[in-house]
């Protein structure tokens, strides 16, 4: 991504889009009870949905994509927000993921997962550092569907060549996910789409 493209990105994201990742941090609490430990966040981008989750938490949250441009915006918004004690950088590809065995308790990523090349190994990597007892919490969505459109006609009047350059993930049916998931050897699993967006959760036992 360019320099001003990311520097646009994270300026919508802050001033803009805010509510939607406490809207989801919210939710991953409280569906999952995870309060503490470590979190990966993956295709963190500016880290915008670790951020809001770190907040109401006392994860020690990893950031990690595979554009340094982005980490670097996710190191900028981790000082901004004072959590430097609870947060690292971390380069990488989903299908390689640099972290030991069972050693993540939460994985979460919102945004990212239509992107992803290869979906069963990146669901595999996943499992393997996932500690047992450990969630993932995985997807996309535009947040609460009450101030959804609020956003979207604020992104495109504040923004709008922005706007029209964003490129749209491709929308991907419940089904192509349930398959890479068992392709990956994951049995139980759900894969839910509705007014919260698309999303994925499973857990080690």
């Amino acid at each position: 991504m360019r320099a001003l493209d990311v520097q646009t990105y994270n300026a919508v994201a802050l001033k803009i889009k805010a509510p939607i990742y406490t809207y989801y941090a919210d939710r991953i609490l409280k569906r999952t009870g995870i309060k503490s430990g470590s979190c990966l966040d993956i295709g963190c981008g500016g880290g915008y949905l670790g951020l809001a989750l770190a907040k109401i938490t006392r994860l020690d949250c990893i950031f990690f994509d595979q554009s340094y441009e982005m980490l670097c915006c996710a190191i900028e918004n981790i000082i901004l927000n004072s959590l430097t004690l609870q947060a690292r950088t971390l380069l990488g590809r989903v299908q390689a993921i640099p972290l030991a065995d069972s050693s993540v308790d939460l994985v979460i990523s919102r945004g990212s997962i239509p992107f992803w090349e290869d979906l069963p190994t990146a669901f595999r990597e996943i499992y393997r550092i996932l500690k047992i007892g450990g969630c993932v919490y995985i997807g996309g969505g535009l947040g609460d569907p009450n101030t959804r459109a609020e956003i979207q006609d604020r992104i495109l009047h504040d923004y709008p060549e922005w706007h029209q350059k964003q490129h749209k993930p491709p929308r991907h049916e419940n089904r192509h996910y349930s398959d890479a998931l068992i392709k990956a050897g994951i049995q139980s699993f759900t894969v839910t789409r509705n007014d919260e967006g698309m999303w994925i959760t499973f857990q080690k036992k």
